[in-house]
């Protein structure tokens, strides 16, 4: 084969979007579950509905498949990331027992299905066909299960995503002129919302404030359909379309129990984190930011636990099972329980930390939201008007 058109055809895959699938199987062949992002329907008007999955012909679950002659398509709920790093393999200590690490029940067939999934296929398997390196599968549906998780699980671009709202139509009515939308990465709401919301109502009691707390591309996204005006999130970013200003540069730090061997240093570099657990926060863009970090400095981190949750990240850094890295100084130094966190500060450029706004064009953009970005500003103690940051997207957590 072509070795560039190879290359090519693998990039342009990589940037088309497809639900996560967990396939499962059980049977004589013996229990396994694969993450594959090739899974579609094929016919809902047969004698029973069918779909087509593809498996790679080395994966233990495609033999076991093929000899159970069943298996069951798990579509993952978006916060259901965990699940599809295991079933990939990417959490090698968890290898032996993936079924161990999560929720699930037989279905109709005997295959697992996986709890709170999008759906679950459970399916009885009908025609294995091996084309190059995958086996294609088609399997006429048993049973379904809807849960009641109703977003799925979305991989693109080597990364997960998450599905967003349609814009409104045009027709719909206008917003309200004193409703003000907006949004803040998943951990800087927690600590500007609250003291900001509250000064800012109390000059402005009659606006209706729509907060919304996401990922970074989420927020993006959220801007381009109209439903938010402005958001606070991290950087550097490129986005030809929105202003974006810098509100406060990075300070990154490394979160670690008062335990950690490193706990007494004043300052650290990634050369002495790379061989040690690290505990992740589970956001597309953190993953992203943090690869980009230790691949600019030839290392590569060292992943024991994620979480989508920050609170859990603190906690898990307390009790001196990883450290962390962060883009700004924590306002909480301690975990959920009361244990107490350092904040190290690295030394290392981590232009990905840096605070910045991004906003709808002047002409698009309520007086309202420029007021609320000002609060911002003030509230960071770094005032830069009118200041564009024209480098490469990739935020940080």
């Amino acid at each position: 084969m072509d070795a560039d058109l190879r290359t090519r055809f693998v990039e342009g895959m990589s940037r088309v979007a497809a639900a996560v699938t967990v396939v499962t199987t059980d049977g004589d062949a013996g229990r396994y579950g694969v993450t594959v992002s090739s899974m579609t329907s094929v016919s809902a008007d047969t004698s029973k509905p069918s779909l087509l999955i593809s498996v790679h012909h080395l994966s233990p679950a495609c033999e076991a498949i093929r000899q159970n002659r069943r298996f069951c398509a798990n579509v993952l709920s978006g916060n259901q990331s965990f699940v599809s790093d295991l079933f990939s393999g990417r959490l090698k200590h968890l290898n032996e027992d993936r079924f161990g690490a999560i929720a699930w029940h037989g279905g109709a067939t005997g295959a697992p299905i996986i709890d709170n999934a999008v759906v679950s296929l459970d399916c009885e398997l009908k025609t294995a066909l091996l084309w190059g390196t995958h086996f294609i599968f088609i399997g006429e549906v048993e049973q379904i299960d809807l849960s009641a998780q109703r977003s799925p699980l979305v991989y693109a671009n080597r990364g997960y995503r998450r599905a967003i709202p349609i814009a409104p139509d045009d027709h719909q009515p206008q917003r309200p002129e004193n409703q003000l939308h907006i949004g803040f990465f998943i951990t800087l709401g927690p600590q500007l919302v609250p003291t900001l919301v509250a000064d800012f109502t109390r000059e402005r009691p009659d606006v209706d404030i729509r907060l919304l707390e996401a990922d970074h591309d989420d927020l993006v996204e959220q801007m381009r359909a109209g439903r938010i005006e402005a958001a606070i999130t991290f950087g550097p970013v490129e986005e030809a379309d929105l202003d974006v200003e810098l509100i406060s540069p990075p300070a990154p730090h490394v979160l670690v129990g008062t335990m950690h061997p490193l706990a007494a240093r004043s300052s650290l570099r990634l050369a002495d984190l790379a061989e040690l657990p690290m505990i992740m926060l589970d956001y597309p863009s953190v993953r992203t930011a943090t690869a980009a970090l230790f691949k600019r400095n030839r290392l590569q981190p060292l992943v024991r636990l994620q979480s989508p949750s920050f609170a859990m990240v603190r906690g898990l850094v307390a009790q001196d099972l990883g450290y962390s890295i962060v883009p700004q100084p924590p306002q909480s130094r301690t975990g959920p329980d009361g244990k107490e966190i350092l904040a190290i500060p690295l030394e290392e450029d981590f232009p990905e930390g840096a605070v910045v706004a991004i906003a709808q064009p002047a002409d698009r953009r309520s007086q309202l939201a420029g007021d609320f970005l000002a609060k911002c500003r003030a509230a960071f103690g770094h005032v830069r008007q009118d200041k564009k940051i024209p480098v490469r997207p990739g935020p940080a957590g």
